[in-house]
């Protein structure tokens, strides 16, 4: 689909970006080459008219237009006047006369052609409109405004090649020529060109928010996601929670594949308009590419009780549903989006799919029926090739393959069924070519991974189908399949460890039905059920759910692992462990559990239980590099940096070279205050990415580590420069400026960071400590009250923070009012910064002993925010 968000950011460009140019370009004045005598009667009427037309009185120039006609019929300058009136009154017949008439009288005016073409364009007559301004450029190659209108044509008609010398020749050039150069650069495919004329435009308007806006969506919309992010960033820096800006940000992101960005830009948006159904529908596209399928379907129910009759929505629902195997639920829901779209091939094919798993296969058969002639491509051919090759019918089936690849003899599906079908019928070598050319056109393709795994095991060629299956595993939704075939072709190569292994994930695996839905037995009615609680509430209401299945089906580890889960989320600790015990139980401490179980009990800070299972799993698969990187962070926020160090080391090189795996070693070298590796590798991080915003905040913190305030400066200076809207890095830049003692420049980039991040209870807690250390207890408490209707719930002790704000103030704890920093409290900022910057690293008593002098109060004012908050939230 995708059609809804390519229709908002058209709408968006064209209310907001200078592209409809006609009347920009009108000239400033009605005056022509050969007026009449100034001093005239009728020229004194015709310039009074001017004078009302400018001020907004379309009616009252007329009538003196006419009456200067009246004296004077033969004025070009009161026809031309006439005619830029009419078109103000929308009456463009008139005005087209009136110009013409002008034109016999002066012929050679290229300000009248001029006119006369705006007012073609205005109609979107883009060949009559064209003539006139190519006519005026063979009077006057340097006109300003016939190549700037005559290029606004020619991108209108899609030439954007013929339109880019127009627009070049356009001197002076302004904003909006500059723009339009912009994008005819980006349609002629002279990507280079485009980007450096965008941020030749976009230095030139460096303030300008409106510019950096139009043109980040301009760049997005173009496919140019970073170059449009940067824009899109420098738009919210100067102007933050926007949500137009938020929207189009959050949605280059997604399209980037930043989900991280795009998740917390998006949610940004929703706190300003909670009920746009826009923004619910793009976050939803976030959390479903990031295989968070429940939380995007329940932001789908609330767009599609705002929105009922958008299909993007509908679609998007139906497919997660289906995803989930909720077939019966996505039906209902498909006839619905067909009702108001029936001719979306998107709806008929993913009905068609509905019908075909449901084993409706006559009525499958006629949706891709319908799917052809709307649509008669390669991916219509292969679902209905699905439903003959389904039915046993293969030569019907590779009548409608044949047809698909003549289409688009890469489309992988096609390929696939041929090879599919050929492996059925005994034809390998045939099979395995077809295969081969399926992962050409798409190396990620499970199912053909699958399938050529089985035809090279069929010829005896287990070697070569173990890596097949490695990748398939890793690709595959549902793997015990793929599991089993691989401990089958490890046994055959007698590699009985790893099979023994793989076999007991397929065997753990296989206690999940198939296909194995979340355990509700109507989707939509479930999330119904929970939509208008609160968060506690709703996970609390999905662990009624999972114990009345856990009940019913005690070995189904996908459930017990579910429940494990939520029993976290509510901090019900030792119901989740004995829920985790149950399913090391069933899955028999298979490696792929022992790591999940690791990495979810990481997840909710029981560092030395997640140590545990890492190290179990490894005992199965020891060069497992996923396990070894996760037993080394899960050291690192247990604050057992050597221990870190050590399992970093039997990382392979291979994966060494891999950015988490730079990052998570510099933060360790930067703990160990082994400042120089660390600045090195963030450096090398930083190359890589340039864009990683959370790197540069970690270089600048290894500088203040070792007391290096010029290269934190330096660090984050370079990081804003690339990433403008940055709130981390605004963030960093109060830190900074608090240790340099300089409290009114620290509080203007903490609020911007609060501004940019208004959800980061980190901003909150940095802010209220420096309000706290100059003695500033009321604007403290105004900290706390904004933190309480924007952040979430939870993330601070709000009433513990109150009781030290008003004991500060009534046992006159607190400090007067200063401007100035002594150098004890910049000492305990920083500190209560780096502590803030290890989310989840460091239990709270450990904390409050390591500050030694910070006043007891600082730790009881922030409790929560250093357990669960940090540098890498952003």
């Amino acid at each position: 689909m995708g059609g809804w968000r390519i229709r908002l950011v058209v709408v968006m460009v064209l209310a907001l970006a200078p592209l409809s140019v006609a009347a920009q370009s009108r000239p400033a004045s009605t005056s022509i080459e050969g007026r009449a005598d100034s001093k005239s009667p009728a020229t004194v009427l015709i310039r009074q008219a001017a004078q009302l037309l400018r001020k907004g009185s379309p009616e009252q120039a007329r009538q003196k237009v006419e009456e200067g006609l009246k004296l004077d019929p033969h004025s070009a300058p009161g026809y031309n006047l006439l005619g830029l009136v009419y078109e103000a009154e929308n009456k463009y017949a008139l005005s087209i006369e009136a110009f013409q008439k002008a034109l016999k009288i002066a012929p050679h005016s290229t300000q009248i052609l001029n006119n006369l073409g705006n007012s073609y364009l205005l109609q979107r007559k883009l060949s009559e409109a064209e003539n006139e301004f190519r006519e005026s450029l063979r009077l006057d190659p340097a006109n300003r405004d016939a190549n700037y209108n005559l290029g606004v044509v020619l991108l209108a008609e899609h030439h954007p090649k013929q339109a880019i010398p127009c627009f070049q020749r356009v001197h002076p050039a302004d904003s909006t020529s500059l723009f339009n150069l912009v994008q005819a650069y980006l349609q002629a495919g002279e990507t280079q060109q485009g980007l450096e004329t965008a941020r030749r435009l976009s230095n030139l308007n460096k303030n300008d928010v409106r510019l950096h806006f139009t043109l980040g969506v301009l760049l997005a919309s173009n496919k140019q996601y970073v170059a449009g992010e940067r824009e899109l960033e420098l738009a919210d820096a100067l102007q933050p929670n926007t949500f137009a800006i938020l929207y189009n940000l959050g949605q280059a992101y997604l399209n980037s594949g930043d989900l991280t960005e795009a998740d917390q830009v998006l949610n940004r948006a929703l706190n300003l308009q909670p009920d746009s159904a826009a923004a619910l529908y793009m976050l939803a596209r976030v959390k479903a590419d990031d295989r968070k399928a429940l939380q995007a379907l329940e932001l789908l129910v609330k767009a599609h009780k705002l929105a009922p009759r958008n299909v993007d929505v509908i679609f998007l629902m139906a497919r997660l549903s289906m995803k989930q195997s909720y077939y019966e639920d996505s039906i209902p829901l498909l006839q619905e989006g067909l009702k108001i779209s029936p001719r979306s091939p998107d709806l008929h094919a993913a009905l068609g799919e509905c019908y075909f798993i449901a084993g409706k296969i006559d009525k499958a058969i006629q949706e891709f029926q319908t799917l052809i002639k709307l649509d008669p491509r390669a991916r219509s051919y292969a679902f209905m090739a699905l439903c003959y090759r389904h039915l046993g019918r293969y030569d019907e089936a590779k009548k409608y393959l044949e047809m698909g690849l003549k289409d688009d003899p890469k489309n992988a599906a096609c390929l696939y069924s041929m090879g599919y079908i050929a492996s059925r019928q005994g034809h390998y070598l045939q099979a395995e070519k077809w295969l081969k050319q399926a992962l050409e056109a798409k190396p990620d393709y499970n199912d053909a991974l699958l399938e050529l795994a089985g035809v090279l095991m069929h010829q005896k060629e287990f070697a070569q189908a173990i890596p097949l299956l490695r990748k398939c595993v890793k690709l595959d939704p549902r793997p015990a399949p793929v599991y089993y075939k691989l401990a089958m072709a490890e046994r055959n190569l007698h590699q009985l460890a790893a099979a023994d292994q793989d076999l007991k994930v397929f065997q753990t695996l296989s206690k999940n039905p198939q296909p194995g839905p979340y355990p509700y037995q109507h989707l939509f009615d479930y999330l119904d059920g929970r939509a208008g609680l609160r968060p506690q509430q709703q996970t609390q209401f999905d662990v009624e759910q999972l114990q009345k299945e856990v009940k019913l089906h005690p070995d189904r580890p996908d459930y017990l692992y579910m429940l494990a889960q939520d029993y976290l989320k509510l901090g019900r600790t030792d119901d989740a462990k004995k829920v985790i015990a149950q399913l090391g139980q069933v899955s028999q401490g298979d490696f792929r559990t022992e790591v999940g179980v690791g990495v979810l009990l990481a997840r909710y800070h029981l560092y030395a239980d997640a140590i545990i299972h890492f190290k179990q799993a490894l005992k199965s698969v020891p060069d497992s590099d996923d396990a070894w990187y996760d037993l080394a962070d899960a050291y690192f926020r247990a604050r057992d940096y050597p221990a870190a160090l050590q399992a970093m080391k039997h990382v392979s090189p291979a994966a060494q070279k891999q950015t988490s795996f730079a990052f998570l070693l510099g933060d360790i070298y930067a703990h160990l205050g082994q400042s120089q590796p660390a600045i090195s590798l963030f450096r090398q991080v930083i190359a890589e990415n340039p864009d990683m915003a959370r790197a540069y905040l970690s270089l600048a913190l290894t500088y203040l580590r070792s007391g290096d305030l010029d290269g934190a400066r330096a660090a984050l200076d370079q990081g804003l420069s690339r990433v403008p809207n940055s709130g981390g890095l605004f963030w960093g830049m109060g830190i900074l400026s608090a240790v340099q003692g300089k409290p009114q420049q620290a509080e203007q980039f903490l609020k911007k960071s609060v501004d940019l991040l208004p959800e980061w209870p980190a901003g909150y807690s940095a802010l209220g400590v420096l309000y706290y250390e100059t003695g500033q207890i009321d604007k403290a408490r105004e900290t706390l009250k904004m933190f309480t209707q924007n952040g979430p719930r939870g993330a601070l002790d709000v009433h513990r923070i109150e009781q030290a704000l008003s004991a500060a103030q009534s046992q006159n704890l607190s400090k007067q009012p200063t401007d100035n920093l002594p150098v004890q409290a910049r000492g305990q900022i920083l500190q209560v910064a780096l502590a803030l910057a290890d989310v989840g690293r460091y239990p709270i008593a450990a904390v409050c002993r390591g500050f030694h002098a910070l006043d007891r109060a600082i730790c009881i004012l922030m409790p929560d925010t250093i357990l669960l908050v940090g540098a890498f939230a952003f």
